[in-house]
């Protein structure tokens, strides 16, 4: 009995051992992946749209993986079935129809911040296959933070070249300014969320940024050349790393999630979005007065609100 029940573990050890991939309904629907994957408390989320090809964006799952992440959505610049080992097809090519000039910019920003002797190094050329997903948002609180992942089959052979591949988070809204571009109704501008941590100035995250060739930032890379058999296709990848901001709770912004090939259209590259993990601070509220939730006014940035009652009268208490 020992020996079929430790049989038994091993075996349901070992079959979630491989990352899997669905972009099947529902998770063929960009509305559904962001709703009912990515968002989590705190955010109200609306105007989903989504450029690329279907082949491009869907469901991830990843349980005892190296990845990190155990689930969530998973965009590429080629087909994310490659990812999965088991998968017996080949990879499809991207419509390569997109455009997004801000990620051409963010490519040719990290050559001039590299080390010597890396530094403007290269040019990269132009962004292909580009996939964009993307949603107004309102907070409940004065912060919002979520976790992803990079990764590419670029890794170990095209460091520091002109096949630079490329992803950015583009935050823009109330008091936001920044140089890349972002919808009318938020005319200064977005910033990049996706930087390598604590790096001033900010340095962009890819290959180049972050690998253990040069080496640069070595400490968030991940090595998965022999791994291929759990994640395929992606050679390395970054550790779990978290894109944040103050925001103004209360407020609309606009985030823009956005990859591509640089210089070519081949060797995919692709970012791993953590289930519900956009997310802001979610206000607690303990109601020990029984008062009618639909007559509360609770202003923004307030953690946790106690009403309670005390001797004659009654009080608010906030923290």
């Amino acid at each position: 009995m020992k020996k079929i029940l430790f049989f038994l573990l091993i075996f349901c050890q070992l079959s979630y051992a491989q990352i899997t991939i669905d972009k099947t309904a529902p998770y063929d629907n960009s509305t559904f992946l962001i709703d009912n994957v990515l968002l989590g408390g705190g955010i109200i989320a609306s105007n989903h749209a989504y450029q690329g090809d279907s082949m491009q964006i869907g469901f991830f799952g990843a349980i005892n993986t190296s990845l990190g992440l155990n689930k969530g959505i998973v965009m590429s610049t080629g087909d994310i079935d490659e990812l999965d080992p088991n998968y017996t097809g080949f990879g499809g090519a991207p419509a390569n129809t997109v455009t997004d000039p801000d990620l051409l910019t963010v490519a040719n920003s990290v050559p001039p911040l590299l080390p010597a002797p890396y530094t403007n190094s290269f040019t990269v050329t132009s962004v292909n296959d580009i996939a964009i997903l993307e949603f107004d948002f309102i907070t409940t609180s004065d912060s919002l933070s979520f976790d992803y992942v990079f990764g590419s089959s670029e890794y170990f052979s095209f460091e520091n070249s002109i096949w630079n591949d490329v992803f950015g988070f583009f935050l823009s809204g109330p008091g936001i300014s920044g140089p890349y571009s972002s919808p009318a109704n938020h005319p200064n501008g977005s910033v990049n969320l996706a930087i390598v941590p604590g790096s001033n100035p900010p340095l962009p995250i890819t290959i180049s940024s972050v690998n253990s060739v040069t080496p640069i930032n070595a400490q968030y890379f991940v090595d998965n050349s022999a791994g291929l058999d759990t994640i395929a296709s992606a050679d390395g990848y970054t550790t779990v790393l978290t894109a944040e901001a103050l925001v103004q709770c209360g407020q609309s912004y606009h985030i823009r999630i956005a990859i591509a090939d640089g210089s070519d259209t081949g060797l995919s590259s692709f970012v791993w979005l953590k289930a519900g993990s956009f997310a802001s601070p979610i206000l607690d509220i303990v109601d020990d007065l029984g008062i009618d939730s639909t007559i509360m006014n609770i202003p923004c940035n307030s953690y946790s609100y106690t009403f309670c009652k005390w001797r004659p009268w009654s009080y608010l208490s906030v923290v």
